[in-house]
């Protein structure tokens, strides 16, 4: 009998099938991010919403929105050296997580008070990582804010002599209008700022045309912390950017804006990890994706002084020249504009 002979795949034709293979995978991959990408977006998406009907039920029983972090009444050497309790703490009641909001002592203790007395399991709660102030689609790799982000040691208390730590992240960042300097005095303009207690009715522009919260990311700027702040008048990245932010500096920008890299807290704007854009909350609880394309100017006009950012009339025509992100972030400047 004759032995039937089996023919083997020839090495041109072997390698022709893994080119096309791999051609398959390659045109597979991108479609697979960009489904995983939307499901993140969408997750974060989510989670802004449950952080702005937070902020409506917060505002419900107090009759206004949280301040973007609070007046500490601790006794102090100086008004650097303290802790303050920020927006997000003050919120946790209303995102299911009121025995955390009470083991920490928000409502009875100042941050400094529960700062100086801490244990090594306090600093623990204080490092819980709540996926609700987490963008799922943040590169950053870490349940801790950003090293520049830390308590103890330095300026402020150290926690019951626990060293430097590194409090819980948060991507997510309360608006206090375009007003870059950190300051922890006055109306800022936005919505949430230094003892802030914002009503709905002071929003003049609308709620519909104001934003109350926006991405950060960890990389390449610095996320923030949601417990609250640490040296409120610190510069850079120090003090109230860890929780609030503000419209100067352009949506996504990698660096502080040309001209603007001497002010203090230049670069403490929003930005994500989303390509193209940034989701942000308004105050009428809608969540709107924001393109970094959106209008943006880097300073004021000819002739007119860069203190122009701070001190405006709402409402006066020589401010016709903010853009719609910086308008976005003004509650009351007098010209309210649609979300492009």
């Amino acid at each position: 009998m004759k032995r039937r002979q089996r023919r083997a795949f020839t090495l041109v034709e072997l390698l022709v099938v893994i080119a096309i293979i791999g051609i398959l995978i390659a045109l597979l991959l991108p479609a697979v991010q960009a489904a995983r990408e939307a499901a993140r977006r969408m997750q974060c998406t989510s989670n802004l919403k449950n952080l702005a009907l937070a902020m409506h039920n917060y505002h419900d029983t107090n009759r206004h929105f949280p301040a973007g972090f609070d007046r500490n009444t601790a006794t102090s050497s100086a008004a650097n050296n303290r802790e303050c309790w920020g927006w997000h703490a003050m919120l946790l009641p209303f995102i299911e997580q009121e025995a955390l909001h009470d083991q920490l002592n928000v409502s009875s203790m100042t941050l400094q008070q529960v700062c100086a007395s801490a244990t090594s399991q306090t600093v623990v709660l204080m490092q819980t990582k709540l996926s609700i102030f987490v963008c799922p689609s943040d590169a950053g790799g870490s349940d801790l804010a950003h090293a520049d982000r830390h308590f103890g040691g330095g300026v402020g208390t150290n926690a019951g002599g626990l060293g430097d730590w590194r409090p819980g992240i948060t991507n997510y960042i309360g608006n206090r209008g375009v007003k870059d300097k950190p300051r922890d005095d006055g109306d800022t303009h936005g919505v949430l700022f230094f003892d802030s207690d914002m009503k709905m009715a002071r929003i003049s522009d609308g709620t519909s045309n104001t934003f109350c919260i926006g991405e950060r990311s960890s990389l390449p700027g610095r996320a923030g912390a949601w417990i609250g702040v640490r040296n409120p008048n610190g510069d850079g990245s120090r003090g109230l950017w860890y929780n609030i932010g503000h419209s100067r500096s352009q949506l996504n920008a990698p660096t502080p804006p040309i001209g603007w890299s001497s002010d203090k807290g230049s670069g403490e704007g929003f930005s994500s990890d989303h390509p193209g854009g940034a989701n942000f909350a308004f105050c009428d609880g809608s969540v709107h994706f924001l393109a970094d394309t959106i209008e943006f100017g880097t300073g004021a006009p000819s002739g007119r002084s860069g203190q122009i950012w701070n001190d405006f009339s709402p409402g006066d025509s020589d401010y016709d020249w903010y853009y719609v992100y910086h308008r976005l972030s003004r509650r009351n400047d007098g010209f309210p504009v649609s979300i492009p």
